[in-house]
């Protein structure tokens, strides 16, 4: 029996504490979120918010001194309002024009009938 080794005694397997990869586990989760929020921020709502929250516009120049001096720069503003008023009118009827204009459907793909302008495609009888 001298020959044998002493038994070996059974003890209890050492355990790693499990706290480390706990705390890493949420301090990393926090980091990827915060990451993921400032990410999102940066690529989508920031240029959302410029665009839909823009500066007021300038204030406008000095009026010149001197009454006919005033009156006459009125004047050019009227003219330069009307000038941008007649160009809103114009589009305004171009887009009321095309809002009347025949449009194609399901049961009439070609419409109610083309446009004189525009020449009917090759193959196409009208």
């Amino acid at each position: 029996m001298a020959d044998l080794p002493p038994p070996e005694r059974s003890t209890p397997a050492q355990s790693t504490p499990r706290w480390p990869w706990i705390m890493g586990g949420l301090l990393g989760g926090f980091f990827l979120l915060a990451a993921g929020l400032g990410l999102g921020w940066y690529l989508f709502y920031r240029p959302i918010v410029n665009v839909a929250v823009q500066l007021p516009a300038p204030p406008a120049p000095p009026a010149p001194a001197g009454p006919a001096a005033q009156v006459k720069a009125l004047e050019e503003q009227i003219e330069k309002q009307k000038l941008a008023n007649k160009q809103i009118e114009d589009q305004i009827a171009t887009l009321k024009d095309r809002l009347r204009a025949d449009v194609c459907t399901a049961k009439d793909p070609a419409g109610k009938a083309p446009p004189a302008s525009t020449p009917a495609p090759a193959g196409q009888k009208t």
